[in-house]
């Protein structure tokens, strides 16, 4: 029963974002539809996202061809590449806000947190773009960074931005400060380090835990008496590894103005995660980073935090931070599963509407996927491979498109078949002393 309501509820949305008469009346609102032609605005939208033919990688002739066995239409190559205008790219750009607001009448929570009520992660992902989208400019070359905040609990897309890969990973955090509360865990690297920020965090009385950049200095004491400065890679050269300080709250960083009063805590690494670590300087170095400080501290990682001992004990933060990664999986499917980096030299405007489309696709897929993840954890306990059922929800994408076009029952039935390969092949594959995101936050599973 609780199955047929939440394909029934899926099926509605994606229905009504891929409805031809909404999908026209927001191509009228962005201009991108101001008369009736041949390339209609839903044939447009299923070319930039449903269909498997990318318009970063594909060329306009093979475009073309696949609109028309689709559509069952005729476009010239030169008539399809002045599509690809502004317009267009905010006509995209509306159709993925139109879906990311959608998220929220689809439940999908796995289950409560004894301490927090979201858990939100958010990092960014860049890539390199041709050398004449100035718009783009890069730290080397141009290049263009996608911001994406995702909450891991219910598995929605909170925040995103696309912009030139030389803006600051800081400045989308300050962006974000409003929209924490209590009840929130924000998981960040090294990028979005910022005392200003973290204060702001901290007022707000969300929770926070985030690594440090190697450079910072720690002090003990007051500002009545003065303040001692510690060392961790000093206090934990002897121990063994895996073994943790923990220093309660103390002054992290220089003066008053870059300084944050949190709790400190340090772990010796283990000899796989330092090879781990070594592995991610040595590529640093290979991109032209100074790495001199961070490799004095190579051999500990410390984490700042302002949740306190009797809600978290120390040992227990590490794992929890661990969490983090489950970005990175989501990037990873970005890149391999959806290429949204894998571009063929175009104008910049098709490049934005590849760009949006696939981002587009992206979070379809990915609201597939943790629908099926709900699906297999409620009613067969057991966990899923997020990779996996992304996988698999990317694959049921150009069924939709003539599912859509014939009515909800056949989208219903594609989506019965998309939970059942989850069911399949969907499972995430535990192996032998490898810590799982459930396994971290205490939610059985079989």
């Amino acid at each position: 029963m609780m199955l047929n309501k939440q394909i029934k509820t899926m099926a509605k949305v994606i229905f009504n974002t891929f409805n031809p008469e909404f999908v026209k009346g927001v191509a009228q609102e962005t201009g991108f539809q101001q008369r009736t032609g041949k390339l209609k605005p839903e044939a447009f939208l299923v070319l930039c996202t449903l269909l498997k033919n990318s318009i970063g990688k594909n060329s306009l002739p093979n475009l073309c061809s696949a609109i028309g066995y689709q559509f069952k239409t005729s476009i010239s190559k030169q008539a399809l590449n002045e599509r690809f205008n502004a317009k267009a790219v905010s006509f995209l750009k509306k159709m993925y806000h139109q879906l990311s607001d959608q998220q929220e009448g689809i439940p999908s929570l796995i289950e409560k947190h004894a301490l927090f009520s979201r858990i939100r992660i958010m990092d960014a992902t860049s890539f390199r773009l041709p050398k004449d989208y100035e718009d783009y400019p890069g730290i080397q070359g141009n290049g263009v960074k996608v911001q994406l905040e995702y909450e891991y609990l219910e598995g929605k897309f909170l925040y995103h931005s696309v912009d030139p890969e030389t803006r600051s990973d800081k400045d989308a955090a300050r962006e974000l400060i409003k929209s924490e509360r209590l009840g929130d865990l924000i998981l960040r690297d090294l990028g979005f380090y910022s005392a200003s920020i973290i204060n702001e965090i901290f007022k707000s009385e969300a929770s926070l835990i985030t690594r440090v950049p190697s450079q910072t200095k720690f002090w003990t004491g007051n500002p009545n008496e003065g303040w001692t400065q510690i060392k961790p890679e000093e206090d934990l050269k002897d121990e063994e590894p895996g073994e943790i300080v923990d220093y309660g709250f103390i002054k992290v960083g220089g003066d008053k103005r870059s300084s944050v009063m949190a709790r400190v805590v340090a772990q010796k690494l283990t000899a796989d995660q330092r090879k781990s670590r070594d592995r991610a300087l040595k590529l640093k170095r290979q991109k032209g980073h100074q790495t001199l400080s961070a490799q004095e501290r190579n051999n500990i990682q410390i984490l700042v935090t302002n949740i306190t001992q009797e809600n978290l004990e120390a040992q227990d933060l590490y794992p929890l931070y661990t969490l983090r990664w489950q970005i990175e999986i989501l990037f990873k499917t970005w890149k391999s599963l959806f290429e949204v980096d894998e571009v063929r030299k175009m104008k910049q405007e098709r490049f934005e509407c590849h760009l949006y489309g696939t981002l587009i696709e992206i979070l379809l897929s990915s609201m597939l996927a943790f629908q099926c993840r709900l699906y297999l954890y409620r009613d067969y306990q057991l966990e899923a491979s997020e990779y996996k059922c992304i996988d698999l929800a990317k694959e049921a994408l150009p069924h939709l498109i003539t599912a859509v076009q014939t009515g909800k029952e056949n989208l219903i039935t594609i989506l019965e078949i998309l939970y059942e390969n989850a069911r399949k092949h969907g499972k995430k594959d535990h192996r032998k002393s490898h810590v799982s995101p459930f396994d971290v936050l205490g939610i059985p599973y079989k």
